[in-house]
């Protein structure tokens, strides 16, 4: 866990030791010392003992104890039966799918990769430590604490057709689903996923069966499964009312639908590809018209949130949001967007897709299939006379090339960037063969981010801290205390652990929340980039101008009993 925080010196941060949160119906704090006992003995050695063994066994060596495991990955074998043969599937691509185990010639071990590879899967093992299995194997069993997702609530609005009184769950729902019309079945799914508040439906066909799953607070839930020919019945009213082509299966499709659901508008974003067994089917839900999100509400505290809310301030200059598919970055840009919103300001977006409609701004839809892509879009949108413009993504050196000369023209420009981390922009925007004498003065704010869950408010629990944890806070925190050390930051005394609960629906967590690390490029760091100075050294301009990273912000956020150390790992771990 140190890695990422063994960057070079400098920055000052307010942690706010003395803090509290009552979320999970307890109080946790930072204390001003550790107050442990003896911490537990050093991991390191186990693990170079392994590593040691794998060599002479010739098999790749895996950490998996500090690995961010995705629970759909166990599904391939019962939990019962992995438990019990000392074996975690890691990682995935197709067929081939890579297995940690700790024991090569236990028995279990070897009938269980015999059962995947009966499946058709090839099995690549990887040797682990017995402490790291029995931490992944733990990590597995509360990850995979939830029931059936229960849908109670009765609708309360007169603006949509439920057809039933109530749906007591889903898996009854499956069995409504072949008595009704195909209009009232796809009606019925769509208040399943809002009442479970759902931002995806999956609808994945198989041989025998039709699975249908939703994503809850970024993770995928198995639901119920339906007949094929419910199914295709639904399927076909879906892409009528996303205006696609009915005839035509076997070609990739996109298209839209909305609905209203308790005074709210919700559009439908839908995406279809073939499979042997029939259309594949995904459906993002997106709520318009909702109210913006405060900087607060997303998770943006201290440091960080002052940064933010001074970046909105700006009369010039770019603002960059970057992270993978799925951490807030639409999220963000639009409560910047809300933020900024006033009758001075012309605002004009170009997205591709325009995901959430907001009044008062002019949003443009990409079409690159006509010749209307981002380069050309941001060149049409300068003739607008606009003040403020919102680009959804840097893809190439001719959008760099144009937004960079926007932001520098006088022209606020929000966008976004797929990297890991701020610091990694700058590189990234170089490579793609924007100039450093264009980089250094358009870009004023990057906003790094990802989401974790929340913890359940019903059913979580303050709990005093374990001997490794706090280790590995104190690990976490050596770099940043050695910066200022007037705000020493330790261990807190007690962190959150979740349960489940049926209001999370056994899962122990509800909701999501960013953690983030925000950049500001001040005139130190613009030159730097100008004489194109190393990495470490724009990290160390980044750390004495208050940098923190977004496993220090995670951590942070474990101290104050928001999330949990399981959810800041599977976030920040960026490579397998």
């Amino acid at each position: 866990m140190a890695e990422d925080n063994k960057r070079t010196k400098g920055a000052q941060m307010n942690v706010g030791i003395g803090e509290e949160s009552d979320a999970g119906g307890g109080k946790a704090a930072y204390p001003t010392s550790l107050g442990q006992g003896n911490l537990q003995i050093n991991r390191e050695f186990q693990e170079k003992d392994v590593i040691k063994r794998a060599k002479d066994l010739d098999m790749p060596y895996v950490n998996i104890g500090k690995m961010p495991l995705n629970p759909d990955f166990i599904k391939m074998i019962d939990l019962e039966s992995a438990v019990a043969a000392r074996i975690i599937p890691f990682y995935r691509i197709g067929k081939t799918v890579r297995v940690a185990i700790d024991d090569p010639n236990n028995p279990k071990t070897v009938e269980a990769i015999k059962v995947l590879e009966g499946k058709g899967y090839t099995v690549s093992k990887n040797l682990a430590s017995n402490s790291g299995m029995d931490e992944g194997l733990a990590a597995y069993q509360n990850a995979r604490k939830y029931k059936k997702i229960e849908v109670v609530k009765k609708v309360a609005t007169e603006n949509i057709k439920t057809y039933e009184k109530e749906i007591a769950d889903l898996a009854k729902l499956s069995e409504k689903l072949g008595k009704v019309t195909a209009e009232e079945a796809l009606n019925m799914l769509n208040l399943g996923a809002m009442k479970t508040g759902a931002s995806d439906m999956h609808l994945e066909p198989d041989e025998k069966s039709v699975k249908v799953r939703l994503r809850i607070d970024g993770m995928l839930h198995p639901a119920f499964e339906m007949k094929h020919e419910i199914f295709n019945r639904i399927a076909e009213q879906i892409k009528y009312q996303s205006r696609m082509r009915l005839n035509v299966m076997t070609v990739p499709q996109d298209g839209r639908y909305d609905f209203t659901f308790n005074d709210q508008q919700i559009d439908v974003r839908v995406s279809t590809i073939w499979t042997p067994y029939g259309e594949s089917f995904v459906c993002r839900f997106l709520i318009n018209g909702g109210e913006s999100l405060e900087f607060e509400e997303l998770g943006f505290q201290g440091n960080d949130l002052a940064k933010i809310q001074n970046a909105v301030k700006i009369s010039h200059g770019m603002i960059l949001v970057t992270g993978p598919t799925g951490s807030g970055k639409t999220t963000t840009l639009y409560s910047i967007l809300k933020k900024i919103k006033t009758p001075q300001n012309n605002i004009i977006t170009l997205e591709d897709p325009i995901e959430y409609h907001i009044d008062g701004v002019t949003q443009s839809q990409i079409d690159e299939k006509n010749g209307y892509d981002f380069a050309d879009g941001l060149r049409a949108i300068l003739r607008h006379d606009p003040n403020v413009i919102m680009i959804g993504e840097i893809r190439d050196l001719e959008t760099a090339e144009a937004a960079a000369q926007a932001s520098l023209t006088g022209h606020v420009l929000l966008t976004t960037l797929h990297t890991n981390s701020a610091m990694e922009s700058f590189p990234r925007l170089t490579n793609m063969g924007l100039p450093a004498f264009m980089v250094a003065p358009s870009i004023h704010t990057i906003i790094a981010q990802r989401l974790v869950r929340k913890i359940c408010p019903k059913c979580s629990k303050m709990e005093a801290i374990s001997d490794s944890e706090a280790k590995e806070f104190n690990d976490a925190m050596i770099e940043l205390n050695s910066i200022n050390p007037q705000a020493f930051v330790t261990a807190p005394s007690k962190v959150a652990r979740v349960y489940g609960c049926d209001f999370c629906s056994q899962t122990g967590y509800k909701g999501r929340m960013v953690i983030s690390e925000i950049v500001h490029v001040n005139e130190q760091m613009k030159t730097l980039i100008l004489n194109k100075k190393s990495s470490v050294e724009l990290i160390e301009a980044a750390r004495k101008n208050g940098l923190t990273t977004m496993r220090e912000d995670g951590y942070f956020k474990v101290a104050k009993g928001l999330t949990t150390f399981e959810e800041v790992h599977r976030v920040t771990n960026f490579s397998i």
